[in-house]
């Protein structure tokens, strides 16, 4: 239990690596674009209209002529915190105007986190029953193709066929930032579809070989020979060991939901997170960008521990390595 234990907090001092890593990183990237926050917000024909004077005035109001190490110890001090200060140019906490974009991007999200797993079971499950067989051979095909698939492909596929073709649903989602839930549920539904397709074809894809490895050991054949019934094989025996790979990809699974989720907002114009990021990004916001980009490597990191303790309580082989160390 101890070396269990000592394995998390090391996984713990390694996020908290990967969080300042990644912190440097996108603002070193800012850093690097030409221009700064004051210059993406002065459009070109009134920019003769400022002075040197008055643009270095501006920029000392704006903290932007302080040395690049200074803004970056100040911008993680107060990431590390949960204190995404202020937008460098409305003077807005971060927080406040980032939060309903946030919301909706959590809401499609989860959505897609939730219904991903559940139907890369049911047809990683099915396709093992019977490999090499017709369901077999059509499911794999399907996730294959939609696997290489570009996600705005994705997107402006299911806009062809669901707004255009079958006029099912809008192809511009024309709703506000700050609507209730529900009505950001009823209008998401293209948007979460986009985002399950591109999910299962990876999650199935693991499923399916864990369920044969499982359903080809030892352990599940003695369990058929002791006279087991087939469902209670597949579900007890076999689909815990099956999850493990699922498991162990869940940290790539969830980087790819929120990277997919920036390419699907803005094929169709989901007034989420990602648009977010797109807009702070051309006007040089900083501490939004920062926030943005932090709060995703947090949640993939988090995601990340959590599918290793799953993983701890689900393959008793991994508890035997930790324990005889």
């Amino acid at each position: 239990m101890v070396t269990i234990l000592e394995m998390i907090l090391r996984r713990l001092a390694l996020s908290g690596l990967i969080l300042l890593l990644v912190s440097a990183v996108v603002f070193l990237g800012t850093e690097i674009l030409p221009g700064d926050a004051l210059d993406a917000s002065i459009p070109a024909d009134e920019l003769m209209y400022y002075t040197e004077e008055d643009l270095a005035r501006m920029r000392a109001e704006l903290g932007l002529d302080k040395p690049v190490l200074e803004r970056f110890v100040t911008v993680f001090g107060n990431l590390v915190t949960f204190d995404f200060g202020v937008t460098l140019l409305t003077r807005e906490p971060v927080i406040d105007s980032i939060h309903h974009s946030m919301l909706n991007s959590m809401l499609m999200a989860s959505v897609a986190l939730i219904v991903t797993p559940m139907v890369a079971v049911v047809l990683g499950v099915a396709a093992a029953l019977r490999p090499g067989g017709r369901l077999d051979a059509a499911v794999s095909g399907a996730t294959l193709f939609s696997y290489s698939m570009p996600d705005f492909v994705v997107g402006n596929l299911f806009i062809m066929v669901f707004a255009i073709w079958l006029g099912l649903a809008p192809a511009v989602l024309m709703i506000s930032e700050s609507a209730p839930a529900g009505q950001v549920l009823a209008v998401s539904v293209l948007p979460v579809m986009a985002l399950v397709v591109s999910g299962v074809a990876y999650q199935f894809r693991l499923l399916r070989s864990g369920m044969l490895e499982a359903l080809d050991s030892d352990f599940v054949e003695r369990a058929r020979l002791a006279g087991l019934p087939e469902w209670r094989l597949v579900v007890v025996h076999a689909l815990p060991i099956a999850l493990i790979p699922m498991l162990n990809g869940t940290a790539q699974f969830v980087a790819s939901i929120i990277s997919n989720v920036v390419v699907i907002e803005a094929v169709f114009r989901f007034p989420g997170i990602g648009l977010e990021l797109i807009r702070a990004i051309a006007q040089r916001e900083v501490p939004t960008v920062q926030a943005i980009t932090f709060m995703a490597a947090f949640a993939v990191i988090l995601s990340n521990l959590l599918a290793d303790i799953a993983v701890l309580a689900l393959d008793p082989r991994v508890r035997r390595r930790a324990d005889a160390r």
